[in-house]
């Protein structure tokens, strides 16, 4: 059955599935059901607050928590108020309810950890008070304004070439760029970084589990904006794909100012701006490749080729450690160097 992803269809009709892939993937995301309670942070409490810690460590800490706990509100907040006003097939805002959730989840991980460790609630106001966190903030908001004015103009399914063009840039930028750059390399970098070397080793599982359920949203939205294009064939025209190379070049641009203020008192052992910077420029590469453009960095090399690990290491539960549930358990993160 077709069930065009801007309309005219019936939003509240299920079956048949014209885009199965969705419905399969919001089951995966499932599968990864965890709580942020079920992981114990004693130790990491001990360490921030011992005198010992290096000060350049405690920085990158608190700045990462800064970014992240307004970045998954912002997130959240966007599908809610956007994705699911645009798209009208069922299985597709199926798997949007789902990101919600999991948004949410995340906000609740990072005041697990705030809330355990002491932090200030100031630190919830920092991205509007650093220059580097607002203007990511800013640039993401400007993303969706302009869909929004185009909502309130006409219905998505009589939206013009521009106004489509408008969407889709918006959802290259959510799902590859803020997702599958500013998030995966934030969640995957600095802080595992120092988990390998016996720091924040519970904090950065929280962070391995929000990087799982990042992955699987990247997944999606890719798939997502394959289709999309491939639905409306007008809007992927020579130009349009310059506007889409520039906002990489943006995004990657205010990557490396964030991170310039994430590493502001010098970089921690084994992890510095430069090679942040010019991994996150492969992970750009990459996600420019999906849509079937030319990489704008192609002498760029991942310079952190452990980040893998944290997602690709599990192990099984023993049943009589694992508190009984409802739900299936999608395999608890171990870490292991």
């Amino acid at each position: 059955m077709y069930k065009p992803l801007l309309g005219p269809c019936d939003s509240l009709s299920l079956e048949p599935f014209a885009y199965p892939w969705a419905w399969e993937q919001a089951r995966m995301r499932e599968q990864d059901n965890w709580a942020p309670e079920e992981i114990p942070v004693a130790k990491d409490i001990a360490l921030f607050k011992s005198p010992t810690l290096p000060s350049p460590e405690r920085i990158v800490f608190l700045s990462l928590m800064e970014q992240l706990t307004a970045f998954d509100i912002q997130r959240g907040d966007d599908v809610a108020e956007i994705a699911l006003r645009v798209f009208q097939p069922a299985e597709i805002k199926h798997f949007f309810k789902r990101l919600i959730w999991e948004e949410a989840l995340h906000t609740r991980s990072y005041r697990y950890i705030i809330e355990n460790f002491g932090i200030g609630t100031d630190i919830y106001d920092q991205w509007q008070i650093v220059p580097e966190m607002k203007r990511r903030i800013e640039f993401a908001q400007e993303q969706s304004a302009v869909v929004v004015c185009n909502l309130e103009n006409n219905e998505p399914a009589r939206w013009n070439r521009v106004q489509k063009q408008d969407f889709l840039k918006s959802l290259i930028f959510w799902f590859l760029i803020f997702e599958g750059i500013w998030f995966m390399l934030n969640l995957k970098g600095p802080l595992q970084s120092m988990a390998r070397r016996g720091l924040f080793i519970n904090a950065a599982e929280q962070f391995q589990y929000i990087a799982r359920d990042e992955e699987g949203h990247v997944r999606f939205g890719t798939d997502l904006i394959v289709e999309f294009i491939r639905q409306y064939p007008e809007t992927w025209t020579p130009s349009f794909k310059n506007r889409i190379r520039e906002l990489f070049n943006i995004g990657i641009a205010l990557e490396k100012d964030y991170t310039a203020y994430v590493h502001r008192e010098g970089p921690i052992l084994g992890y510095n701006v430069t090679d942040h910077v010019e991994t996150a420029q492969v992970f750009a590469n990459a996600k420019l490749q999906c849509l079937g453009l030319e990489p704008l960095w192609p002498k760029a090399k991942h310079r952190f080729p452990w980040m893998g690990e944290q997602l690709e290491l599990r192990k099984e539960k023993n049943f009589f450690e694992t508190r009984v549930t409802e739900y299936q358990t999608g395999g608890s993160l171990k870490w292991d160097d």
